[in-house]
């Protein structure tokens, strides 16, 4: 008896021991436990957001799809499926399951694994939200500790809160209400029995049981919430019966683009730079740009057609690849048939039998019954024709976007009589017309002069099996009858083909290329200095180098104005008589003499310096920059707000330096806008997921935007130079006060009375000079081209009253565009296109002459007054219309040098 007293005295000690042992280490794990307060500061990561101005959403960005649903929003029906799902005890345990534990214990010790697990849903909200996902039995007891306190601070539906917010449920999709939009494009409160089972059956395994990937397990998964449902009575029998069979409409998953791409990730790159990544992706920021959407489209596509257009000159680069037999053309067909289901499919269907329906699988089928394309006729080269048969395949037609864009499509039929590429696309039958292929001459790009002949019959260009590329408009459908008589007389055909001429249809298409010419635009208010516009490049996917903001380029007679409007601060006005005559000037290296030419290689005489401008001529230029002075003109670059890295020399005037379409659109707003400085604005609004508001402006410029606090001092001692400090020379001493430098600020950087004057003469170039091809949009507009040596860089610079808009066209590598191609051809056809489309949704108004503006009337050619009928309205500053003051003297400068004969630097800009 005494021993085995001993024995339940030892018993109990080691009991109390290992009791004490179980003690302290919950203890010790305790201290590790982290603090059950952060609940109350509930903050997930949430996705940023940039949109535009008018409220498109251009791109979001985040770590986790999640959006926040108040409980309050989350029907019963959803909460009680949930619970069925994984903790049906849930509102009547403190945090932990025993029963559930001791059961799912017995369960795993039959099977010899684990099958069941026992957390309640307030130990995976302390998984979730508190602790690592590791599987050790530490972190197992920090569960139960933690579920116990939680189950202390909140009330359940507080934990449900977190929870449903919280869970993952696959496809990308955190917490209830993104996964209902991302599923299904539903609210909460739209979802039906059948959807929310298929939800709540995800918990366990997102990527086992997801509709995606394995849609019987999925169907399972369904079946035992449902199952579930009905047992605890949450749904009656026949909402049951209703829901197993429901054929569920599922949203495929997508990947979506980044809206005005080069723009968006501008924005998006500054905007990781100042808040951090893992800030601006998780916090949930709401940015909200200057860009107009409509604007911004537009600019896209003119961007686009304007690239393809200039590609086209230069001629066709051939055929993408050859189709050497029948399989491999009906391979082709085939793939390209799938793909446009694929890309036109915004849905799926889950069937009551655990397998899945594609959106458009019946049409797919019977477009696989279409019959041959292709019927010969060898009586007559005439009827070398082609039935096209459409019928099934017609289904595919209303699929097909409405935006052109170029596809792929292989050649069926060449017929050189009827001067037709019959083609095939996906199953589609479209005909290529002579005007829409004629264009495809050889390849050629150089600075020289060519000639070149339009194709004459589309066998000398493709073949059948040809693989190329051709763009068309899925409205545009036409009989063969119509193209053939469009091309050729009338002839007396065998009344067969006739009729079935006139009555078999097809898809007008236009054979194209992808260019590999770039362009780029950039729009601006000048008013408040809003980038309404920016594009990049011809094509955000294929290469993200943003050439309006990251490619300097010369800028060639696009820096022109600049030039005359210093100018016209320094004792010129529009008529002032300038020489366009031979001129040898000393060169950059003092060691030989320039002689500059116009891009004719020809002299004028004298001109006025309206005209001057208008037609683009160098020596003139040239010549009143040697007049004005180089440093003027690099002091007013400097007063605009840009720290540009210009020559000290003459090869100033013809833009001879690097400088980014951004920056030189700034340079115009002075013009349009009275004469201000403009900071560029980007960004209208920033605010966080709480609600505070961050302003960025500041942070926000353009590569060589400077902020010159020396700026008024500079003017200053550039009109008057009157400091203490300097000796005057009895002459300098003697100058007079410059009228348009004295009143300058750092805002205001230019006098409004000259950005009048500079707004009336750039409006004469597009009436009567070389952006003359945009007359037709508007009376009130004004502008300059800009070409470069050797067709480089071809630009157009422009503005109404509400728009400020610059487009550069050019290869990347610097390669010539070809001869000819000037930014009257190349540049200005993309920024009209956008312009009448600004000038219609903006508006337009004429430019307000300020006070001191006096209109004169005066010879075109000789600037003097006159009232002949070769008269001139011209607008001159209060005491600069000829007759107030002496004419302006010659200006021609000195021929000290002797002319070089063939070493020029530089040629026509």
């Amino acid at each position: 008896m005494k021993l085995l007293i001993r024995l339940a005295g030892v018993c109990l000690g080691f009991s109390i021991l290992g009791a004490l042992g179980v003690l302290a280490i919950v203890v010790i794990i305790s201290f590790d436990l982290p603090q059950i307060n952060s609940l109350s500061d509930y903050n997930p990561p949430i996705p940023s957001q940039i949109y535009s101005k008018d409220g498109e959403l251009l791109l979001e960005i985040g770590k986790e799809t999640r959006e926040i649903a108040q409980y309050s929003e989350i029907p019963p029906l959803i909460v009680n499926s949930f619970l069925a799902a994984e903790d049906d005890n849930f509102f009547h345990h403190s945090g932990i399951d025993y029963i559930g534990i001791a059961r799912a214990m017995l369960k795993n010790i039959k099977a010899g694994r684990v099958v069941q697990g026992a957390s309640t849903i307030t130990q995976q909200v302390a998984k979730s939200l508190l602790l690592t996902s590791e599987r050790t039995y530490t972190r197992k007891i920090k569960d139960l500790i933690l579920a116990h306190q939680i189950e202390k601070k909140f009330s359940k539906e507080e934990i449900l809160f977190l929870y449903l917010n919280q869970v993952y449920l696959g496809g990308g999709y955190y917490g209830i209400k993104a996964a209902f939009k991302g599923y299904f494009d539903k609210e909460l409160s739209e979802a039906t029995i059948a959807e929310v089972a298929l939800i709540a059956g995800l918990l366990v395994a997102p990527g086992k049981y997801s509709p995606y990937i394995n849609p019987e397990y999925a169907k399972k998964r369904q079946s035992y919430v449902l199952n579930r449902l009905l047992a605890t009575q949450k749904i009656s029998q026949e909402e049951y019966n209703l829901a197993v069979i429901e054929k569920i409409k599922i949203v495929k998953r997508t990947f979506s683009e980044v809206k005005a791409g080069y723009f968006t990730d501008w924005i998006r790159q500054r905007l990781i730079s100042h808040f951090g990544k893992e800030d601006f992706i998780s916090n949930g920021y709401k940015v909200t740009t200057t860009i107009n959407w409509e604007l911004q489209k537009k600019a896209e596509e003119e961007v686009w057609e304007g690239v393809k257009n200039i590609d086209k000159r230069q001629g066709y680069k051939g055929v993408l690849k050859k189709l050497e037999t029948i399989d491999a053309r009906n391979a082709f067909r085939e793939e390209q048939k799938e793909n446009i289901f694929q890309e036109a499919s915004t849905y799926f269907y889950f069937l009551p039998d655990g397998t899945v329906e594609k959106e458009f699988s019946e049409q797919l089928a019977e477009s696989e019954n279409q019959e041959d394309f292709i019927t010969e006729r060898k009586e007559n080269p005439f009827e070398k024709s082609i039935v096209l048969g459409n019928g099934p395949i017609s289904k595919i037609i209303p699929l097909l976007k409405e935006k052109e864009e170029l596809v792929q499509a292989q050649v069926e039929l060449v017929n050189d009589s009827q001067r037709l590429i019959y083609v095939d696309y996906a199953g589609v039958k479209l005909i290529i017309p002579y005007d829409n292929y004629k264009w495809a001459h050889e390849r050629n790009i150089s600075t020289e002069r060519s000639y070149w002949s339009y194709v004459q019959n589309p066998s000398s260009i493709v073949e059948v099996g040809d693989v190329i590329e051709v763009t068309f408009n899925k409205k545009n459908i036409r009989t063969a009858w119509d193209e053939v008589q469009s091309n050729y007389k009338k002839r007396n055909l065998p009344e067969k083909l006739e009729n079935l001429l006139k009555t078999e249809k097809f898809i007008l298409a236009q054979l194209d290329q992808t260019p590999d010419a770039q362009a780029a635009l950039v729009s601006v208010s000048p008013k408040t200095g809003e980038l309404v516009s920016m594009v990049g490049g011809s094509d955000f996917q294929r290469s993200q180098f943003n050439r309006a903001i990251q490619s300097m380029r010369q800028p060639g007679s696009a820096f022109k104005p600049i030039i005359y409007a210093v100018g016209l601060e320094n004792g010129y006005n529009p008529a002032s008589i300038l020489y366009d005559t031979p001129q040898a000037l000393g060169s950059m290296d003092n060691q030989l003499s320039w002689k500059p030419r116009n891009y004719d290689g020809k002299f004028k005489g004298t001109m006025t310096f309206r005209r001057a401008l208008e037609i683009s001529r160098n020596i003139p230029t040239i010549l009143l920059t040697q007049k004005v002075g180089v440093d003027k003109i690099i002091n007013y670059v400097k007063r605009a707000g840009l720290n540009l890295d210009l020559p000290e020399d003459l090869s100033v005037a013809l833009g001879s330096f690097g400088i980014n379409l951004l920056d030189l659109v700034k340079l115009y707003t002075v013009f349009p806008n009275g004469g201000k400085k403009l900071k560029i604005k980007t960004i209208e609004q920033i605010v966080d997921r709480s609600g505070k508001q961050y302003f960025l402006e500041d942070e926000i410029k353009s590569e060589n935007e400077i902020e010159d606090k020396t700026e008024p001092q500079a003017i200053v001692t550039d009109a008057m130079a009157t400091s203490d400090d300097i000796e005057l020379t009895e002459e300098e001493a003697e100058e007079p006060e410059n009228p348009f430098l004295v009143n300058l600020t750092d805002t205001q950087v230019y006098d409004s009375r000259l950005s009048y004057l500079m707004t009336n003469l750039l409006k004469g170039v597009i009436q009567n000079g070389t952006g003359k091809r945009a007359s037709s949009i508007s009376s009130f507009i004004g502008g300059k081209t800009g070409t470069t040596n050797n067709y480089v860089d071809a630009w157009f610079l422009g503005f109404s009253s509400e728009l400020v808009t610059g487009v550069w066209a050019g290869f990347d590598n610097n390669d010539t565009l070809g001869w000819g191609e000037t930014g009257s051809k190349s540049a200005l056809p993309i920024w009209s296109g956008y312009m009448a489309h600004g000038i219609k949704m903006m508006g337009e108004s004429d430019f307000i002459a300020p006070s001191g503006i006096v209109n004169v009337n005066i010879n075109k050619e000789t600037g003097e007054l006159s009232s002949s009928s070769n008269t001139f309205t011209e607008a001159f500053v209060e005491g600069t219309e000829p007759g107030s003051v002496s004419k302006e003297d010659d200006t021609q400068a000195e021929d000290s040098s002797s002319y070089l004969n063939n070493d020029d630097y530089f040629s026509e800009q």
